[in-house]
């Protein structure tokens, strides 16, 4: 049976197996943001939030990390963590600020935007050659942001452009991963991603984990393994297939945060939102289509 489940999955595109990785992700995502409101809303700032969040983590493979005697975690490209560490930090606080000041699913409309950054930023970087199909969904998907963000209603507001930007580094991280994720392991990018959230926020918070109520004890395994998806996930999308393709399987983050912020937080997103996600899910779909002779 495993067997077969295996020669299935490699029989697909490289670009659909990207998607479906991509959507995986989205799905961990969404859970790790409503894991992370719901603890911002009982008082802990971000930068404590995502503290706990990285030790939780770090905790949760280090047995892996000691069963292999630290060969997990080797690297040849230390540069390449570098400046994953630069992205990741900007983009996981950038994130989780956005998520405490906007509602679930609007916030993740806006974290959304990384996958139309990804287009420029893989021809520019990357070498990438996307057929116009892409350049006319980066164009539509930003006409849905201008929707949501109905800039003529009034002033733009700070956490729609904070998430945006952390969108762009989110971008960053994907070409970052993409030059690398065929020399490195992904239990090493993991880790090292990680140490540089716990090291970076542990000082921002003092090194000082919150104080957790009883009953959010059991968010702890879920946010460890969410946030462990959301790498490996996109380790493994950006393995199979163009990153500006695969980052179309982005748009199911508008299926996943809207239905968790209805049932967990009550929120109901307005006309706008509707009519800015639709575009921007349009968007995504059209840089997934491949013209005939062109698929991978």
């Amino acid at each position: 049976m495993l067997i077969r489940l295996k020669t299935f999955w490699l029989s697909r595109a490289g670009n659909t197996r990207g998607v479906l990785l991509v959507m995986l992700a989205m799905l961990c995502w969404s859970v790790l943001d409503a894991c992370n409101k719901h603890l911002m809303e009982q008082g802990m700032a971000p930068k404590e939030v995502l503290f706990l969040q990285a030790t939780t983590v770090l905790l949760m493979v280090a047995p892996w990390v000691l069963w292999t005697r630290g060969r997990a975690v080797a690297t040849r490209h230390p540069q390449m963590h570098l400046l994953r560490a630069g992205f990741i930090v900007t983009s996981a606080w950038c994130a989780a600020w956005a998520v405490s000041h906007l509602p679930l699913a609007e916030a993740s409309a806006y974290l959304m935007t990384g996958s139309l950054f990804m287009l420029p930023l893989g021809v520019w970087l990357l070498g990438e050659k996307p057929h116009w199909l892409r350049w006319l969904g980066v164009a539509v998907g930003f006409g849905g942001v201008l929707t949501i963000l109905h800039p003529g209603a009034g002033m733009l507001r700070w956490a729609a452009l904070v998430a945006m930007f952390g969108a762009l580094m989110e971008a960053m991280l994907g070409v970052v991963l993409k030059k690398y994720s065929g020399k490195e392991n992904p239990i090493a990018i993991l880790v090292w991603s990680q140490t540089a959230c716990w090291l970076c926020f542990g000082v921002m918070s003092g090194f000082n984990l919150p104080d957790l109520p009883m009953a959010s004890w059991g968010l702890l395994p879920v946010i460890g393994v969410a946030s462990s998806g959301i790498y490996l996930s996109y380790f493994f999308a950006y393995r199979a297939g163009d990153a500006s393709a695969v980052e179309a399987g982005s748009f199911s983050m508008l299926l996943f945060s809207p239905a968790l912020g209805y049932l967990v937080f009550a929120e109901q997103p307005d006309v706008s939102f509707w009519l800015g996600a639709g575009l921007l899910v349009c968007g995504i779909a059209l840089v997934i289509i491949e013209p005939e002779g062109r698929a991978h």
